[in-house]
């Protein structure tokens, strides 16, 4: 169901100034998009629940793996914090043995104390069948099965050669949509216990769940992580309109709230000693053109199925920007519609007026900035209307065409829905059509995930570094995908970079991945998005974890007035 706006006056109300309470400074309110419903099974857990749910980020679950705190704030080390105190990855890469905490409680009955069993049920429960999980199956490409070694002991079991050099990104608290460790007893128990009973480890332990409108939670005293005495309550409560965010804070109803850039400075001199915290890895706003699923058959996979063609794979006139890889004068058409939808796109103005300059302009897929040594002027894509008409006239298209273009409303994690709206407008400048869609991220998830998606849609990417494996969407595997699969070719640098030792040699397996990707202009990039989180005063601090996603985490390190 799509979230719908919760009126102002219709919120829980703060209490800003409450008698102190074990140290505590009251009740901590938080607005968030999207309240979803009740569901604690991490195979159910998908990508955009996740971000709205917060099961780790907002204190109620632990992961395996905890980053430590960094200042400046940046993806911190991963330390001994975590429901792991250590591990080891053998020489040949077949195991990584963790040593499992023995003092982190479960909060409900059935729960009792965090075990290697509960680790081990976590894990394999996100990769089952069917499964929903953001993380499981990515993680089943490298590690597919887990077991329990002794009471203190788990083993991941390695495919040979697959490991890859982020993998602690995927099982710690920064990599966003990482597997909450829950307990077995309680899914043994049957039926739906696990599913809706809450059931965590963490500082927080909620009280009250009503999907679409609120979660309150309560801290855990004596809690193995964190003590959190600077707040007694905590509220996350469903606004998903802009304007109610900011009325919200105004008030004093809310004490945080996720603002767009545009209105970030207006909304911060209106709220005296109000402040501004960046959230997140900064994420490049992308049009993927979907459906351009160009593998013959499942390179890396150990069956190295034919899969080809994909459901999603229509080239024909309804679909002009997907090419067919068995015809040369679909493929060069299709490449000249791609880039006169990109050069459409006014970059600049995109930064101006929906980032309000706080954006990044670039056009690469991998990490290389315009201002990069690394990058190359002919990655660069000129807003030029003039070309891109000539472009489509080339294509056959003289007239434009009509397209559906998928926006979700609900991952603004991620995702500024503006820019894309915006990109919309320009692109019926050069006669191109764009209704947008807006189904939730959820719902439209299966279609990314069974390779039948065949629209254009709004999204990002992960930049931690040049040298990083890339690609790891764009190509035949298990979970998620951008609506493209590559070639064997230049699909397999994926791979290469994850078992090649040489930085150099790295960095130029993705510079030569870039120049494939910028050719066939799969996806127009377009600014980065750098989110920020407006904090009125009674906050006094928020000492925060980097995170891949700009959600809100870290409320046992939230400090209030008294």
């Amino acid at each position: 169901m799509p979230a719908t706006a919760v009126p102002a006056t219709a919120m829980p109300q703060p209490t800003n100034t409450p008698a102190p309470s074990s140290g505590g400074g009251g009740t901590l309110v938080v607005a968030n998009d999207l309240i979803g419903p009740k569901v604690f099974r991490p195979s159910l857990i998908t990508g955009g629940a996740h971000s709205a749910f917060g099961l780790q980020d907002w204190g109620f679950y632990d992961f395996l793996l905890q980053a430590d705190h960094s200042n400046p704030l940046n993806f911190g080390e991963v330390g001994t914090s975590g429901i792991a105190t250590s591990w080891t990855v053998d020489d040949n890469q077949t195991e990584i043995i963790f040593t499992i905490r023995t003092d982190a409680e479960f909060h409900c009955d059935a729960g009792g104390t965090v075990g290697p069993e509960d680790v081990v049920h976590s894990f394999m429960e996100s990769m089952t069948e069917g499964t929903k999980s953001t993380r499981g199956p990515g993680i089943k490409r490298w590690a597919p099965t887990w077991e329990v070694v002794d009471a203190t002991t788990v083993r991941a079991n390695l495919l040979p050669g697959k490991l890859e050099p982020t993998w602690k990104l995927a099982l710690a608290n920064n990599g966003g949509g990482s597997i909450p460790i829950v307990s077995k007893a309680l899914f043994d128990q049957g039926g739906d216990a696990d599913l809706t009973t809450p059931c965590g480890s963490g500082p927080f332990e909620i009280q009250e769940w009503v999907s679409e409108e609120k979660v309150v939670a309560t801290p855990v005293q004596d809690n193995w992580r964190a003590q959190p005495e600077m707040i007694d309550e905590l509220q996350v409560v469903q606004i998903p309109e802009t304007n109610s965010k900011i009325a919200a804070l105004k008030t004093g109803e809310v004490h945080m709230a996720n603002i767009p850039l545009k209105f970030l400075a207006d909304t911060k001199d209106e709220i005296p000693g109000s402040w501004e915290q960046a959230t997140g890895k900064y994420q490049p706003q992308i049009v993927y053109f979907a459906g351009n699923f160009w593998a013959k058959r499942a390179y890396n996979f150990e069956d190295e199925a034919d899969i080809f063609p994909r459901e999603g794979l229509k080239a024909d006139d309804e679909h002009p920007w997907i090419g067919n890889p068995d015809d040369d004068a679909s493929m060069e058409s299709a490449r000249k519609v791609r880039w006169a939808m990109s050069m459409a796109i006014d970059r600049e103005k995109l930064n101006d007026n929906v980032f309000n300059g706080l954006g990044q302009i670039t056009y690469a897929y991998t990490d290389v900035l315009p201002s990069s040594p690394l990058f190359k002027d002919e990655w660069t894509v000129d807003y030029d209307l003039d070309g891109a008409r000539r472009m489509l006239a080339e294509a056959g298209h003289a007239d434009g065409f009509e397209l559906d273009f998928w926006v979700s409303p609900d991952n603004t994690a991620a995702v500024e829905p503006e820019t894309f709206e915006a990109i919309a407008q320009m692109w019926q400048d050069i006669g191109v059509q764009a209704s947008i869609e807006k189904t939730v991220y959820a719902s439209r998830r299966p279609t990314l995930v069974a390779r039948s998606i065949d629209i254009p849609f709004a999204h990002h990417t992960f930049w931690l570094s040049a040298d990083e494996p890339k690609g790891g969407t764009l190509v035949p595997t298990g979970g998620f995908n951008h609506g493209i699969e590559l070639p064997e070719e230049i699909g397999v640098i994926r791979y290469l970079n994850i078992s090649e030792p040489d930085l150099q040699t790295r960095i130029d397996n993705n510079i030569r991945l870039q120049d494939y990707l910028s050719h066939w202009q799969l996806m127009a990039v377009t600014v980065t998005l750098q989110p920020h989180w407006l904090v009125r005063p009674e906050v006094v601090s928020w000492d925060l974890y980097q995170q891949a996603w700009a959600v809100f985490n870290s409320p046992e390190r939230v400090k209030m007035q008294n």
